[in-house]
């Protein structure tokens, strides 16, 4: 991979971690595992925080807390955005949302 620099939805992340949704684990995988060797992922921390609350609760074969920990440690040394209010009210105004 090469190029611009990926913003990479919550979804995404989980399907990589969830061995259990079959197809779509191996592309969110893959997907995964070149954005980490590129370093053109970018995550939230909206997005670590839904992470963390999906794959320990929500999917089929849920994750315990430390590994789920790890997960989120691991990803974290991506580029992070750190959702603040200024960040969503600049963007409500650009994109005219709400």
């Amino acid at each position: 991979m090469s190029g611009d620099k990926v913003f990479v939805d919550t979804n995404i992340i989980v399907y990589a971690y969830d061995r259990d949704a079959g197809k779509k684990h191996q592309i969110a995988s893959k997907l995964v595992k070149d954005l980490w060797h590129s370093g053109l992922g970018v995550l939230s921390t909206q997005v670590l925080q839904e992470l963390f609350v999906t794959v320990t609760n929500k999917i089929s074969s849920p994750l315990d807390t430390a590994k789920a920990t790890a997960i989120v440690k691991n990803l974290s040394k991506w580029n992070i955005v750190i959702n603040t209010d200024p960040l969503f009210q600049f963007q409500q105004q650009k994109y005219c949302l709400l």
